[in-house]
């Protein structure tokens, strides 16, 4: 019978794709969201009690001025407006400006990152280990 003769690459080959793959979950699951760079407007009622514009008239009135959204969604009690791209904030600020009553504000938006998994990790603690 013959031996099977291990080699050291025999061994670190797996080995380093082992550790890749442990450092590769730990950095998706351990390091926070990049915040995220959109091209978004925030529409919010300048008094309490206001209501929020429509945004279906408000999606139909933008494309009619050539405007292109990707989404308008609520947060936080106002109305957060995706733009297809950069180019179209200032059209978009102007179209708006001139669409809303004077009892809205209309400025740029960008969310604040988003640390969800610091907080989860904390609440999960004793289950860690």
């Amino acid at each position: 019978m013959s031996k099977l003769a291990f080699s050291k690459s025999l061994i670190l080959w797996p080995a380093a794709i082992v550790l890749l793959l442990m450092l590769t979950t730990v950095g998706v699951i351990a390091l926070p969201k990049m915040p995220e760079t959109s091209d978004a407007l925030k529409i919010s009622v300048i008094q309490k009690g206001d209501d929020l514009p429509d945004g279906f008239t408000l999606y139909q009135s933008l494309s009619q001025h050539g405007v292109q959204i990707d989404s308008i969604t609520p947060a936080n009690g106002s109305l957060v407006v995706r733009l297809h791209s950069s180019g179209q904030q200032h059209l978009a600020l102007e179209t708006l400006k001139a669409l809303l009553p004077g009892h809205y504000t209309v400025q740029p938006y960008s969310p604040e990152p988003s640390h969800e998994w610091a907080s989860k990790f904390a609440q999960d603690r004793p289950k860690v280990g």
